[in-house]
């Protein structure tokens, strides 16, 4: 199902058409015990799709697969994280499509502890402009798919390499007239040596080669990625923690053309965001209840490796992803999140400072601000009753600002052991243009796997790479 949902063409949650029906509201809800999957069918009113002055209303009809689970096996490991919905709307012009997020990776072990077979497919959407509200018709799709051999070494028992062969794909697509074509695919290698101090604690070094080639380089560029970088690893049951720092070295391969503000330039050789990389994320139990996680990354990225990057940290962001090139660029975030959760009650509390930085084109340049909260109570036995909030501000270097508000309610009741009904409302509002939309609806779920409420304790989690606990820290975060 989940490979279904992927190829239906060549996106992230806050995007779709409930504004924060994503992963951060559905993984804070505790309505789920932590490895769950669940398929989700309904109807949604909006009172102004177009997201436009006394806009038109639509109803909106959806099927969507929400979830966070792994496995674990002797021949085949997977994961898979998920909110992605296909949606129809009934009477407005926006065609079929489908909204949100999938990120699934998985290995099957060829000749087990030595050699396997990687893979890794997201799929996501970035905003197109971001001064127009967030439409159909102001987004772009972005399949992002990884594969390739993996070696594993075990030279002793407390030493590791592990060899990776890199082929990537990026495909995109979209409707809209400012539509970017990211098209690329991407061949190189990289190589982990690690060492085990104890059971715990661990340090590595990785090296990473990659080369990028575009299919449309009129407004992209080539380019060509060498990274080293070292870090320490500690995990016990009540901390996790991952350090790290390095090296990034982009190397432009052809000059492209971009449209500035001033007129038609051509990029200089040299202007490539080449520079120190940094990660630091950990991850506490300071009771048997809470959780707090920090996070602090600077890194060389462009916008097909983003999403896995943001997918990766210890908090949970609702920022929307802008897409205005393939061009690399500085990517900078600072986060912090608390979590309670008590035997009927959740609380989680986040905030991310987020800085892009365009070493060709500083008219990109912007820097974000977004805190999060959301509730829930479990009221019975069967019922479950959440309420979120976000808030977004955007600084712009060309001079826009932006103020962005996401809130959603809605209460769940659960009607068996695997089906359940979600009765919503959700609430989005964009300045300064002072649009906003309204919507309601309901949604039948019935759960694959992990039907259930929340345990009382909050479990420990791995906050530098929760989907795959064996990779380190890279500076152009592969899945």
């Amino acid at each position: 199902m989940w490979l279904a949902f992927v190829v239906v063409s060549p996106a992230f949650a806050q995007i779709s058409p409930i504004s924060t029906q994503g992963l951060f509201f559905d993984q804070a809800s505790n309505a789920h015990r932590g490895n769950y999957l669940e398929v989700d069918a309904g109807l949604i009113y909006n009172d102004n799709v177009d997201l436009t002055p006394n806009g038109p209303g639509d109803t909106l009809a959806m099927i969507g697969l929400v979830g966070d689970t792994a496995r674990n096996g002797p021949r085949l490991d997977y994961s898979l994280v998920s909110d992605l919905s296909l949606v129809k709307y009934l009477h407005s012009e926006f065609p079929t499509q489908p909204f949100g997020f999938a990120y699934g990776t998985g290995e099957f072990k060829i000749v087990p502890g030595l050699f396997s077979w990687t893979a890794t497919d997201s799929y996501n959407e970035a905003q197109l402009t971001p001064y127009a509200p967030l439409t159909p018709n102001n987004l772009e799709a972005i399949n992002y798919f990884r594969t390739g051999p993996r070696f594993t070494l075990r030279p002793t028992l407390r030493t590791t390499v592990v060899v990776d062969g890199i082929y990537s794909i990026v495909d995109s697509s979209s409707k809209s007239p400012q539509y970017v074509n990211i098209n690329n695919h991407a061949y190189g290698g990289d190589i982990t040596i690690s060492r085990a101090f104890s059971s715990i604690a661990s340090v590595y070094i990785t090296g990473v080669e990659e080369k990028v080639e575009f299919s449309d380089t009129t407004v992209n560029t080539d380019f060509r990625e060498e990274s080293i970088f070292g870090g320490f690893r500690l995990v016990d049951a009540r901390t996790s923690l991952d350090v790290a720092a390095g090296y990034t070295k982009l190397y432009l391969t052809t000059l492209i053309d971009v449209q500035s503000i001033v007129g038609l330039v051509q990029r200089p050789q040299n202007q490539s965001p080449s520079g120190v990389t940094w990660n630091l994320n950990l991850a506490r139990l300071i009771r048997p209840t809470q959780r707090v996680s920090l996070t602090a990354t600077q890194q060389v990225t462009d916008a097909a490796n983003l999403f896995n990057l943001s997918v990766n940290q210890a908090v949970p962001t609702t920022v929307a992803y802008r897409l205005n090139s393939g061009e690399p660029f500085t990517y900078r975030t600072f986060g912090a999140a608390w979590r309670l959760q008590e035997t009927r009650t959740t609380l989680e509390i986040d905030g991310n400072y987020i800085t892009q930085r365009y070493s060709a084109t500083p008219s990109l340049d912007v820097n974000q601000r977004v805190i999060g909260a959301v509730f829930t109570r479990q009221l019975s036995a069967v019922l479950n009753w959440d309420i979120g909030a976000s808030y977004e501000h955007d600084d712009y270097a060309s001079g826009g600002r932006i103020n962005t508000v996401n809130a959603i309610t809605s209460l769940r009741w659960r009607l068996g052991q695997r089906l359940s009904l979600r009765f919503l409302y959700a609430h989005y509002s964009y300045e300064p243009n002072g649009y906003r939309n309204n919507q309601v609806g309901v949604i039948a779920a019935y759960g694959i796997q992990g039907a259930g409420t929340a345990s009382a304790a909050v479990p420990a989690l791995t906050p530098g790479n929760p989907l795959q606990p064996n990779a380190p820290f890279n500076p152009q975060p592969y899945p």
